[in-house]
């Protein structure tokens, strides 16, 4: 999956792209849902950034909510 390796390209339309790519191949293809988010929950742990009292920049936003949705959803 390219867009795996883009996820840590320096432009953060590159990295949203592959947030949004990512997300429709875990929506596509059930098989391929977990993987995904394992995927996003290491890119996040792998940050260890301290945003302090500023918002977590769009990408890392992005993936947070992807996150979300994927635990409200019950799976089948």
């Amino acid at each position: 999956m390219r867009a795996a390796g883009q996820l840590r390209d320096s432009k953060l339309e590159v990295r949203l792209a592959a947030i949004y790519v990512l997300r429709g191949i875990a929506r596509d293809f059930p098989d391929f849902a977990d993987p995904v988010f394992e995927l996003m929950q290491a890119y996040l742990r792998a940050g260890e950034i301290e945003y302090g009292d500023e918002a977590a920049p769009v990408d890392i936003r992005a993936i947070m909510d992807l996150l979300r949705f994927r635990l409200e959803v019950p799976r089948a």
